[in-house]
This record gives structure tokens, sequence and C-alpha cells, in this order.
């Protein structure tokens, strides 16, 4: 576990902040971010297209999909960041100019057992590549959560805010992708830009994609 510094001014209470690649953090991450999504329809859409339409969707199921991709960005060297003991937790992934992007072999495998997401998912790069190219290096983050159970003031933005100052120093854009409302306003707030609405399944379900710092300032 390493504690990391913050910008004390602008953090009421300044709750601390750690960072971690432990299968403690992981699970953590991943339980948090199951429930504090549960409801979400993003979640739901893509739980029932791979269960069944039928099928129940469960925290479990949430905890084991979100782990996996847990497992999986850390595999590419990203960090889990909590505040407050886990009141607010979040995957950053290291600057970059190639995140997890699928080739067209794989969408199209994809594709036939979960068209819904491998569409979702071929939008999203797309997006992405249509605002920063495909050379510009950037932060990216993704499973923001807030523990539905705690109220700590200031865990959101203490994460948030840490690589939003870095973004400016370093010259580096933050890319991020909202699944809800909320998630939108709150990463609005720091300033980051909607640039893309990507629609998703039969109720076109939304999904925001967003950009800090660009064009970099």
């Amino acid at each position: 576990m390493e504690r990391i510094s913050q910008p004390v001014s602008r953090i009421p209470q300044n709750p601390q902040v750690t960072s971690s690649n432990s299968p403690e953090y992981r699970h953590r991450l991943a339980e948090i971010s199951s429930r504090a999504c549960f409801s979400d329809p993003l979640n739901m859409l893509f739980q029932r297209e791979k269960t069944g339409s039928l099928a129940q969707v469960t925290l479990r199921s949430l905890y084991e999909s979100s782990l996996l991709r847990i497992e999986t960005k850390v595999r590419l060297d990203s960090t889990i960041v909590e505040a407050d003991n886990f009141a607010a937790v979040a995957c950053w992934e290291p600057p970059r100019t190639d995140h997890l992007n699928h080739s067209v072999e794989e969408l199209e495998e994809l594709e036939k057992e979960r068209p819904i997401y491998a569409d979702f998912i071929r939008n999203i790069e797309a997006a992405k590549e249509a605002c920063l190219g495909g050379t510009q290096e950037h932060w990216q983050f993704s499973l923001m959560a807030r523990d539905p159970l705690r109220a700590s003031k200031g865990a959101v933005r203490a994460i948030i805010e840490l690589f939003v100052v870095r973004s400016r120093e370093e010259r580096v854009p933050i890319w991020c992708v909202a699944g809800n409302e909320r998630a939108r306003d709150v990463y609005a707030y720091f300033g980051f830009q909607v640039v893309k609405v990507v629609y998703s399944g039969e109720d076109l379900v939304r999904t925001w994609c967003m950009v800090y710092n660009w064009p970099i300032e």
C-alpha cells in the first residue's frame, strides 16, 4: 500500500488516499463497484446479454465481471486508488497511446456471443480514436465508485483531483467513460467534457465518452 500526497488546499477534510495492486485492493474495488452500480441500466444490459434475458442479475455476477476487468487492467500496470478507507475507489491506467484497444478479429469473435457488448466496445474505441487520435498518450480511469454505505465528504474529489492536477502539470489528457448520468455530472464538475454519447441495445442505453485537458492547455 502506498500513501499518496494530494493538493490539501482544495480537498475538504483531506481524506487519506492510498494506492495498491494487491489482491485485497482488487477485491475491494470489484465489491464496491458492483454494489454502487448494481442498478445501472448499462450493467443490467450487459449482464442480461451475457446470462440470458430472463436470468436474474446478481451482485455476484457483477462482482465477477468487475474483478475480471480489474485483473486485466492490473496486468497492464494500472493502479487502484482509494480514499478514506475505500469510501471511494477507482482504477487509474498510466499514460500510453493504446489502452486495451481490441483488434477487428477480437471484436468479430466477441460479436458472435455478445453483439451488444461488442458494438459498445467498438463505438467507445472509435470515439476515443476520433478524439485523441492513435498517437496521443493519455491517462484513463474506470470503475469509479463511491461506497453507497459510506458518507465521506471529499473522498471522490480526492481520487479524481489528484490526477486532474497531474494531467495539467504533465500536459497529458485523461479519458473516461461515464456509465450513468450521476457519473457524467461528477466528471463534468471537474472539467471533463462530453465528446460522444454512445447508445446501446434496443432501449438505447446511454454512455458518455469524456475527456479532460484536451486540447492540452
